[in-house]
């Protein structure tokens, strides 16, 4: 027995019969070797179908790269697990599967905020909410968007300056894009005397307005909307088939020109100081 004992721990009598179970094992390996480096090959133009096909859904290649890029690696993790498995080491697996889960969910925690302005720069790209190049207004910010990832959405604002908006902001509140309607509304809030004739003030202004570029399929809207302290508030609202700020503001700029033209020659006093004005938003 003491001999056998001595036998079996031969380093010798140990390396041959590694080489025994290497043989065996040998078709196993090469089965496994040759799976994965087809999962690692086929990875890529998995990729590519996938940049292919999210560009044309998501119209941003950026995103869509980024997608694309989980796409490969959840195929790649499906392959080791399938390979683990040809080498017969199913408890490994379960390990890994079970680790797995742990780390997700730690991680998942972890980038909460991170993880939702992904999913939320997902949900509005295939959404097709908006896209790089389109003027928009979001969270108080309004400007034209330059770049978008998976974290942020980038806004160059009128003054030059960028803001970098999280995407979950972008997607839980309210986004103004300028872009998809073509047009935006314009608003001039002028005061007059309480004793002038609204009747010919209205057609003055109508007049006015024949000479000022703005959308004429739209109507010009003008409005009384409030009497108080001896003046009558007066609203005027207009549409224009552009919509950056420098438009906003030079139709606005050659409103106010005809307006004050028309009162002139009409000999119509507006008060001063000027009264300040209620904001409409509607």
């Amino acid at each position: 027995m003491l001999v056998q004992a001595q036998e079996s721990t031969n380093p010798w009598v140990q390396f041959n019969d590694w080489g025994h179970h290497f043989v065996e094992k040998l078709p196993m390996l090469i089965t496994a070797f040759v799976f994965m480096m087809l999962v690692i090959f086929l990875s890529r133009y998995v990729k590519r179908i996938a940049i292919r096909l999210l560009s044309h859904r998501a119209g941003n290649p950026a995103i869509a790269t980024v997608m694309a890029s989980f796409i490969s690696i959840i195929f790649i993790t499906i392959g080791i697990f399938i390979t683990l498995g040809i080498l017969g080491l199913d408890q490994t697996v379960s390990s890994l599967l079970a680790g797995a889960g742990i780390l997700g969910l730690v991680l998942g925690l972890a980038l909460q905020d991170t993880l939702s302005s992904a999913v939320a720069g997902i949900i509005m790209t295939t959404r097709k909410s908006y896209k790089v190049g389109d003027f928009v207004e979001s969270n108080g910010y309004l400007g034209t968007i330059v770049e978008l990832n998976l974290r942020n959405t980038t806004v160059r604002l009128t003054t030059g300056s960028d803001v970098k908006i999280p995407n979950k902001l972008v997607f839980n509140n309210p986004l103004i894009n300028y872009t998809l309607t073509g047009e935006v509304r314009i608003d001039i809030n002028i005061g007059i005397y309480f004793d002038e004739n609204l009747q010919l003030i209205e057609t003055i202004l109508r007049t006015a307005f024949k000479d000022v570029t703005y959308n004429k399929n739209r109507d010009l809207e003008i409005f009384f909307t409030d009497m108080s302290d001896g003046y009558i508030k007066v609203l005027i609202r207009f549409w224009i088939s552009k919509f950056k700020q420098a438009d906003q503001l030079q139709a606005k700029n050659k409103g106010i020109i005809a307006i004050k033209s028309a009162f002139d020659v009409n000999g119509i006093k507006v008060p001063f100081p000027f009264p300040m004005m209620d904001s409409y938003k509607s």
